[in-house]
């Protein structure tokens, strides 16, 4: 398994997109179909299948295709879940080792009134909180 985290600025994801609608234009916007999301989680926890994170997973997941040497190895869109951090999508979602993980912070839970439930870790230091 391979874990990529990247970090764009509004002109880069706007390029990268642009790029990749270039490529493969969405008239339709038909991109959000088949796209992969976390169904273990509820729907307000999950990714929202917004038209521009959308296809800037996709772009990503494009980008990293065609960097890796084919004689190498492949990616398949099918076997892969790219998660989108933005205004529109405040949680980071992806599992590891067994694990789902839901990365909300704390700023994006203004509106939430969070609590500790079976199967929630808090992963804040409460010595130096």
């Amino acid at each position: 398994r391979v874990y990529i985290v990247f970090r764009f600025s509004h002109e880069e994801q706007k390029d990268l997109i642009q790029r990749f609608l270039s490529e493969h234009p969405d008239p339709n916007n038909e991109n959000v179909i088949g796209y992969n999301n976390k169904k273990c989680w509820p729907r307000d926890s999950r990714m929202r299948l917004m038209k521009h994170d959308v296809n800037l997973g996709r772009a990503v997941f494009w980008h990293i295709k065609n960097q890796l040497p084919r004689s190498v190895t492949t990616v398949e869109w099918e076997n892969s879940f790219v998660s989108v951090y933005s205004k529109d999508n405040p949680n980071l979602l992806f599992n590891m080792c067994g694990f789902e993980v839901r990365i909300l912070p704390k700023c994006r839970m203004l509106n939430e009134d969070f609590t500790h439930r079976d199967g929630v870790w808090n992963l804040q230091n409460e010595t130096t909180k």
